[in-house]
């Protein structure tokens, strides 16, 4: 056993695939802790995947649940990229998707089903992170209790925080959360310790979700200067599309008859596959003709979602020259992380956008490591703990002599408070360096006797267009003229990016706390020991690799049924809008309020004939653009213009117009949104 190693862990909590790796402080390098369970293999990451065996009613996790989705009959029951839904609440596609209609409604906090119970996102990622925890205790010899876990960098507060219950619940400390291109740069950099300052653009193409992010390097000092990115962008949504072509060529009547998940799984092997030649057979047996399909079929398939990658980039370049003064001739190279950037024509985008030769785009390490390597350089920094307790939270660092390298990080969102008019106030801007703390004055409206301070995240001008944190309800406020009372608002972020609010009545000096109690996670701790303890009691049930399959005994769990209800033959489409931002627009009953001083007040918005309209219907190209018009112009005040163009893009998609004519009057739709947001 590696026993000195340290003890506290790096772990990436990937969509599709998970690493653990832990700092080995006499080689000065973090190793890849690979599945002894799986000893002679090449494996080194543990797909995230679970499901209920439904012969014996056990718990798998990893590698044997995601070759029964690959098996002949497929496996419904399986749960794979859970970490999409990591803080999101239902949208239809998504209670359609879970098999959750008639059991969860719009706006509630997603769950899935497993066997007889119905998990939260964190939940089952907590099942992946008990696997990762066994595999670090059965390499080091010795228990874990800390680990330093990755998120995407463009993960919102919501689902860091999602993400730290996840650790929680799997009997972990988060240490810290890191965002997972500065972990590949902190590996990259870390091991070259370049003494010239170097910038790169770090290019995250994981299985799940997609990061750009824009890093200066000296010796073993790291900045992130910028960060885009799509939380619904990766190699899933490439198999999505290889698997719509399948159903497409072999005509529904066939396709209806095998497992969604498994033409899914059989999609992700003929996409590696063309990562390393030319053309692929895909052959799904039964009356399944054998598909033939080559290296630029499957180009053209993926290029769409290119495009969207090449749109983040465009953003992060963007604010990297205007908020920091790095242009994009100073980026000195693109580094490649994720396995999906495996595809030769990531490479090859990359190298046309930014009209460069071949070594410009560099891919001299490990994609599929780099992360959970810096996640591991990080943990280094921390002692270990000797137990697990959830009512306490260690945070002992080590000695400043056994560090190796500083990381300064951003915050990848603007945070702010709603206002008079809906308006946004920000506070802390995107792309302030963290931890930090900001603290801004506003005064009360008119004799209001209680008011709302609404907690916002993200860059949107008006609230609707931003995500809601939580709401602080400052009562028994004495109503008098509007101005008279002050209250200091201090926003706080921690080196994790989770953010603490306190409301100071300066008046009277009373002090009120943001405690955020959001829907999308569990929040109090003996809720959480609740759920640990269940979660603990369902991973007895796992069993090893390969180890002989038996009838289930008589206390084995009930009632052991698809995690997903009546399997669907059709792959669905990418679902664009269960992301936080996507919820629906949350109502102030009461006054709100005001920045100081305070703009004038303006009349109660019109009631809107949108109002209740439902965008489930648009074509998934649109729907994000309709669900931003329809936030508009549900506030009443929306410009004509707005109006006019929306009601004649809903009255094209309800008449079922052909896609050039919809393409039109969406670029209409669109030009008059971002006019009305001026």
């Amino acid at each position: 056993m590696d026993a000195e190693l340290h003890r506290v862990v790096g772990i990436d909590l990937g969509t599709t695939y998970s690493a653990v790796a832990a700092y080995d402080p006499a080689e000065f390098a973090p190793v890849i802790l690979a599945d002894p369970e799986l000893e002679g293999t090449a494996a080194v990451a543990t797909p995230s995947v679970i499901r209920m065996d439904p012969a014996t009613g056990a718990l798998v996790v990893g590698h044997e649940a995601k070759n029964a989705i690959s098996g002949p009959a497929g496996a419904a029951d399986a749960l794979v990229e859970i970490k999409r839904e990591m803080g999101a609440v239902f949208v239809p596609e998504l209670l359609q998707r879970f098999g959750a209609a008639g059991v969860y409604s719009v706006d509630d906090p997603v769950r899935a089903r497993l066997g007889d119970e119905w998990l939260r996102p964190q939940e089952i990622s907590a099942l992946v992170l008990m696997r990762m925890k066994q595999i670090a205790e059965q390499t080091l010899g010795s228990d874990i209790h800390d680990a330093v876990v990755t998120v995407p960098a463009y993960f919102v507060e919501r689902q860091k925080k999602a993400t730290e219950e996840a650790a929680l619940l799997a009997g972990l400390y988060p240490r810290q959360l890191i965002p997972e291109p500065t972990a590949a740069a902190i590996a990259y950099g870390v091991d070259r310790a370049e003494p010239e300052k170097q910038v790169y653009l770090v290019f995250d193409l994981g299985g799940g979700t997609f990061d750009v992010s824009i890093i200066e390097t000296r010796n073993t000092e790291i900045e992130v200067i910028a960060t885009a990115g799509d939380q619904r962008l990766g190699g899933g949504d490439f198999d999505d599309a290889v698997a719509r072509w399948i159903v497409e060529q072999l005509g529904e009547e066939v396709a209806k008859d095998i497992d969604r998940l498994r033409i899914k799984a059989t999609a992700e092997t003929a996409k590696r596959e063309l990562s390393l030649r030319s053309a692929t057979t895909i052959d799904l047996g039964g009356r399944a003709t054998p598909l033939e399909l080559d290296r630029a079929g499957f180009e053209r398939l993926i290029q769409p979602i290119l495009d969207r990658s090449l749109h983040e980039v465009d953003e992060a370049l963007e604010f990297a020259r205007t908020a920091k003064g790095v242009r994009r001739e100073d980026i000195n190279a693109v580094l490649l992380v994720g396995g999906s950037t495996r595809i030769p024509r990531v490479k090859q985008i990359l190298l046309d956008y930014f009209d460069q030769d071949e070594n410009f785009v560099r891919a001299d390490a490990n994609p599929d490591t780099l992360v959970a390597r810096g996640a591991a350089i990080v943990a280094n920094r921390f002692e270990p703990t000797d137990a697990f307790d959830l009512a306490s939270r260690p945070n002992a660092e080590r000695s400043a002599d056994e560090q190796d390298y500083t990381v300064t990080l951003i915050t990848e969102h603007t945070l702010g408070v709603g206002v008079q008019q809906r308006r946004f106030n920000p506070l802390i801007s995107r792309g302030t360096k963290i931890p930090t703390r900001q603290t801004k004055t506003y005064t009360n409206p008119d004799m209001a006797d209680h008011i709302e301070a609404a907690i916002y995240q993200g860059e949107g001008e008006y609230v609707y267009d931003n995500s809601l944190i939580g709401t602080i309800h400052l009562d028994d406020i004495e109503p008098r003229a509007e101005g008279h009372h002050q209250f200091e608002v201090e926003f706080s972020l921690d080196v994790n990016g989770l953010l603490g609010v306190q409301v100071t009545h300066a008046n009277t000096g009373r002090e009120y706390q943001a405690t955020f109690d959001q829907s999308t996670t569990i929040g109090k701790i003996d809720e959480l020991a609740e759920r640990r303890a269940a979660l603990l009691e369902l991973y007895t049930t796992v069993r090893p690799v390969g180890a002989a399959v038996s009838a289930p005994a008589a206390s084995s769990r009930p009632g052991v049924t698809p995690a997903g209800g009546t399997p669907d033959f059709a792959v669905p489409p990418p679902v664009t809008a269960a992301t936080p931002n996507a919820s629906a627009p949350e109502s102030h009953p009461g006054p709100v309020l005001r920045p100081s001083p305070a703009p004038p007040s303006v009349p109660a918005p019109a009631s809107s004939p949108f109002t209740g309209v439902d965008p489930s219907g648009v074509p998934a190209e649109y729907r994000r653009m309709t669900r931003k018009a329809l936030r508009a112009a549900q506030d009443g005040a929306a410009p004509a213009a707005l109006t006019e163009a929306l009601g004649a893009f809903l009255d094209a998609v309800r008449g079922g117009a052909a896609e050039d004519a919809l393409d039109e009057l969406a670029d209409r739709l669109e030009e008059a949104y971002d006019d009305s947001r001026r």
